[in-house]
């Protein structure tokens, strides 16, 4: 099992990049990180940000728990 070793505080929420994600397992599928798929599995989802506009806490995870 993958565990997270990259920290994402909520300022780095909303300016995601590649590199990051991959060191989680996660692909982003777009710039704007909301379309993510996972290294090991391929579940692909889309996290519904906060009411301002951050990504919710473990957003990256996979549902399949690929990399919790």
């Amino acid at each position: 099992m993958m565990q997270a070793t990259v920290p994402i505080t909520g300022e780095d929420e909303r300016r995601l990049q590649g590199a990051q994600m991959a060191k989680l397992g996660v692909r982003l599928l777009n710039k704007y990180g909301r379309h993510l798929q996972c290294d090991v599995c391929g579940a692909t989802w889309s996290p519904q940000p906060n009411p301002d506009g951050s990504l919710p806490r473990g957003f990256w995870r996979c549902p399949n728990r690929c990399n919790w």
